[in-house]
């Protein structure tokens, strides 16, 4: 099947921070010494993450986003740019630190993550508005995270709708951001964690992740898709709705799942689609992350996710 857009292009916006992966056999308890298997370092964030899964995935994506001038940064802008992410529109803040994070991976496979900000959250509006309008005519779709400031998404999300191009959400990590962020949005991703911030209960039955499907569905965006990890992903449009299964993976690091989860969902859906392929694309995308350890450099590549999606295993 051939489609559309060959090589789509998205402007996406958010964090890029230096990942400090500590591999545990369980979380320490409180006052308890425990020896970890690695400590690594490496660069990350949620935005990053996504641009590299874009690009690796056949997409062309430019970076928006604030890093400090210092090593964590050289360290993020090398490996972006070895990766083909655009970071022209990268912007160095002298006096705050590149955000940075601790993530704790168990044994099973699951994550804690703590993190510092940083430079993220001072990103100036006039710096989005003065990186995104020259590239607007280029883009095929926005792409954003909540890492970056509530008005520097705001501003994002006028500019986009000004130009036709789609909008798409990855609501995270929970922060209280006004809904008109995704009023209008082709799609919202929250995973678990995050839906339940947004609409305040558990969704732990699947009765209940489907209300909040709709729920969120009423407050604007034209399609839902909850990332409900070795539940597969809820989907939500129009009166419709439907779970599309994970691929069964020997999960080895959850934390970049759901950051290759949405830009495999948005380079599906660029690329002409339709959604339940799409999704299905999106889940083989993060089947993949979660198969192997680190965030950024566990991305997939279309040859590897054209290859799950032959039946070869992961």
């Amino acid at each position: 099947m051939s489609y559309t857009r060959p090589m789509p292009a998205i402007a996406v916006i958010g964090s890029i921070v230096a990942d400090i992966v500590v591999q545990t056999p369980r979380l320490p308890r409180s006052g308890e010494n425990l020896h970890a298997k690695r400590i690594r370092v490496m660069p990350g964030g949620k935005a990053a993450n996504a641009a590299v899964a874009f690009t690796r995935l056949g997409g062309r994506a430019y970076l928006l986003g604030n890093t400090g001038s210092d090593a964590f940064a050289a360290m993020a802008r090398q490996a972006l740019e070895q990766e083909g992410v655009s970071i022209s529109t990268v912007r160095a803040d002298p006096e705050h630190p590149t955000g940075s994070g601790i993530l704790l991976v168990e044994a099973t496979g699951q994550t804690a993550f703590i993190i510092d900000p940083g430079a993220n959250l001072t990103l100036p509006v006039a710096w989005v508005e003065e990186a995104l309008r020259p590239l607007l005519p280029v883009l095929d779709g926005l792409l954003f995270n909540f890492e970056a400031p509530e008005a520097c998404l705001l501003r994002a999300v006028e500019l986009a709708r000004a130009h036709n191009l789609p909008v798409f959400v990855d609501a995270g990590p929970a922060r209280p951001y006004t809904p008109v962020l995704w009023q209008g949005a082709a799609v919202l991703t929250p995973n678990q964690a995050e839906a339940e911030a947004m609409v305040g209960y558990s969704l732990a039955e699947s009765a209940a992740a489907e209300q909040a499907a709709r729920q969120l569905l009423e407050q604007g965006a034209r399609t839902v898709v909850l990332k409900m990890g070795g539940r597969g992903a809820l989907v939500a449009q129009d009166r419709k709705l439907w779970w599309s299964p994970a691929f069964p993976v020997q999960v080895v690091d959850s934390a970049g799942d759901g950051d290759a989860f949405t830009a495999g969902l948005v380079l599906a859906l660029l690329e002409g689609r339709s959604l339940a392929d799409a999704v299905v694309y999106a889940n083989a995308c993060g089947a993949i992350a979660a198969a192997r350890a680190g965030t950024m450099v566990s991305m997939p590549t279309a040859a590897e996710v054209a290859a799950l999606l032959r039946g070869s295993r992961v």
